[in-house]
């Protein structure tokens, strides 16, 4: 019996649909569902799976994990992605969270039945159940929570993210987010899948893979490259060894997203690269990237750009004075574990910008504005003017609360080995000197070999708080 969701699979079944640089493996359309429905057939016959059914996968990097995703969605399973570096912790908060009747540790705990034909009541599709469980990587208050999105959600997100940016079949996507991140699931994997694109399936990032990850893009003729902001100023800190006389090819597109890239950022890279970064904005609980500037601004700015007609964005907040971000989108998530679902018309972003002819900017988080003296502070201000120094990797500010003054102010640095700490501090006191108020200024500069961060480099701010 075939499954209705085999027609998005058919729209080009004998085209290249995942090209696995690892295992130097090519797979078709037509040949990824059928595997991902012997993975379907697995889960019903030997683990006794069934619709409403929850699993957690824990697995290496892997073609698998995309293959088992699209078995629970034809079979009606809710799966939840986890990372490899999750702590124990973490991994019992979650388990006793969702009570998921299996977990997977590894791809070889994940058969493909002999059995190709799915039962009949696997013919049609549920859209409207509840499919996928990305829990929150916690930077802000450290408490996990399950956003939980149906596959109907999923894919018509997907499907209005590829209008918007105009993807094209011709396109090839370099995937090496981890899959436990929505932009490693929804970008780059249900976008090329919508638009019938091409993946290249490479290790998932690490610092010391930076060169190899950007040779294949040169390699195998990628033309849409996600970055993190954070991935970014790696790659401009070692533009001059690792990175070394490297070159994009013309035809590539670089995308950043997952969190704010400053203007200093955005300058650098460019003049490195010669290269604009086009900028999304998504929300996880608003089901994936919601807008995209296509034409960025040459000389750098907080634009995120539009929006289709399916989104909805509210601020009156001005660029002297940011105000709450609220967002109407029809992706809304339809669960929430852990936490109070409110569905209201609008959504509480937690960020703050404002709207500039039809564009969204966004400067930070709610928490990034913090009044301290009697005068409101901006933190993405003060990280901007840091990350532009040259010596510095990473710069976080953080604010904590301070009876005479409401808020203070402490400014974390990573800075390269072989730079003087009393070097950056004067490099620091001079931009400051130049940019900001008395008030503005951080209290206390503090030095860390690391910042803890993410999986894809988001600094965790509430650790040091």
């Amino acid at each position: 019996m075939k499954n209705d969701l085999e027609k998005i699979f058919n729209k080009n079944p004998n085209a290249i649909f995942f090209e696995d640089v690892k295992n130097q493996k090519k797979i078709s359309f037509k040949e990824f569902f059928e595997r991902s429905k012997r993975i379907a057939n697995f889960l019903i016959d030997k683990e006794n799976l069934r619709k409403g059914d929850k699993v957690i996968i824990r697995i290496n990097h892997n073609i698998i994990f995309y293959q088992f995703l699209v078995a629970c969605a034809i079979t009606g399973i809710i799966v939840c992605p986890i990372a490899q570096s999750i702590t124990s912790k973490r991994f019992r908060e979650i388990k006793n969270l969702i009570k998921p009747k299996l977990i997977i540790f590894s791809e070889r705990e994940i058969f493909l039945s002999t059995r190709d034909s799915l039962p009949n009541i696997y013919a049609k599709t549920n859209y409207n159940q509840d499919f996928l469980i990305i829990f929150s990587s916690g930077t802000t208050s450290g408490k996990p929570k399950g956003i939980t999105h149906t596959l109907g959600n999923i894919l018509e997100s997907a499907k209005n993210f590829s209008n918007l940016s105009k993807f094209k079949n011709t396109d090839i996507f370099h995937a090496f987010w981890p899959q436990h991140h929505m932009t490693g699931i929804f970008n780059l994997f249900f976008v090329p899948l919508i638009t019938s694109s091409k993946i290249i399936l490479s290790d998932e990032f690490k610092i010391f893979l930076l060169r190899k990850l950007f040779t294949e893009t040169n390699k195998f003729n990628v033309t849409k490259l996600y970055l993190s902001p954070t991935m970014c100023s790696m790659a401009i800190n070692f533009r001059k060894d690792l990175l070394k006389n490297f070159k994009f090819k013309k035809n590539i597109s670089i995308i950043s997203t997952a969190s704010i890239l400053y203007p200093s950022t955005f300058l650098k890279f460019k003049k490195i690269f010669k290269k604009n970064i086009l900028k999304c904005y998504g929300v996880t609980e608003l089901g994936g990237s919601l807008t995209v500037d296509l034409k960025p601004n040459s000389k750098g700015d907080f634009s995120v750009g539009k929006f289709s007609k399916n989104t909805k964005v509210f601020c009156k907040g001005s660029i002297k004075s940011p105000g709450k971000i609220y967002i109407n989108s029809k992706f809304f998530m339809s669960n929430l574990i852990n936490a109070k679902l409110k569905k209201n018309k609008l959504y509480d972003t937690g960020d703050i910008g404002y709207l500039k002819k039809g564009k969204l900017f966004v400067l930070g988080r709610t928490g990034d504005n913090v009044k301290k003296n009697g005068e409101f502070v901006s933190l993405s201000e003060i990280e901007n003017l840091v990350i532009d120094i040259d010596g510095i990797k990473n710069a976080m500010a953080v604010p904590y609360k301070d009876e005479i003054y409401g808020f203070k102010i402490k400014l974390f640095i990573e800075i390269n080995d072989k730079q003087s700490k009393l070097d950056i501090k004067n490099k620091i006191q001079n931009v400051f000197n130049l940019s900001l108020s008395k008030n503005e200024e951080p209290d206390e500069v503090i030095f860390k070999n690391e910042i803890i961060k993410t999986s894809t480099g988001k600094n965790i701010k509430f650790l040091y708080q």
